[in-house]
């Protein structure tokens, strides 16, 4: 076994499967369909829990916030340092529009994910906040239509 890997079995698979599916689910209800009794469930949970495997978040629906405009921005900096890198990444951490930020191989250097009300607060984002990071070469976004499939897997 690798360390830091935790290795799963059916049962926790399972107990996976049906928290994605609905993370509402009480205790008694996951024992039920996994064939387990309550303390072992919990016993498992918590292991899970621990060890990261499952963590707990909030998912907001962006519609009821007024948030109607989704991007993916390819960004490209000047520099490759890790000094740049940072900075960057301590810049964008700031700002609230960011939903995501990953660093990237390829032909760019980080890939974003936008949230904002619409196209006009995108391009005041863009103008506005972007515009003042000098370490930025390039900008390159692509507009999120629609998202038909989101959520966790288990590989």
């Amino acid at each position: 076994m690798e360390i830091g890997r935790t290795e799963l079995d059916a049962t926790d698979r399972r107990i996976i499967k049906l928290l994605i599916e609905d993370a509402s689910r009480s205790n008694n209800e996951l024992a039920e369909k996994v064939g387990l009794s309550p303390a072992p469930l919990s016993r498992r949970l918590a292991r899970l829990y621990s060890t990261g495997v499952i963590r707990q978040t909030v998912v907001v629906d962006p519609k009821a916030l007024g948030i109607g405009f989704h991007a993916f921005v390819e960004v490209t900096l000047e520099r490759t340092a890790s000094k740049v890198g940072q900075r960057f990444i301590e810049l964008v951490s700031r700002m609230p529009e960011v939903v995501e930020c990953h660093t990237v191989a390829g032909d760019f250097d980080f890939l974003l994910k936008i949230a904002v009300r619409d196209v006009a607060d995108y391009k005041r984002l863009l103008w506005s906040e972007f515009e003042q990071i000098a370490e930025i070469k390039t900008l390159r976004s692509t507009i999120l239509l629609d998202s038909p499939k989101l959520g966790a897997a288990l590989p």
